[in-house]
């Protein structure tokens, strides 16, 4: 929820065009 509320915020207006994955640091492998 925290990346998501970021994302809408003004703070954010300089993130365009990329893939953010909010996985807590995890990746399948």
């Amino acid at each position: 929820a925290a990346a998501a509320v970021y994302l809408s915020s003004n703070e954010a207006a300089y993130v365009t065009g990329q893939t953010l994955h909010v996985n807590g640091g995890m990746a399948m492998i």
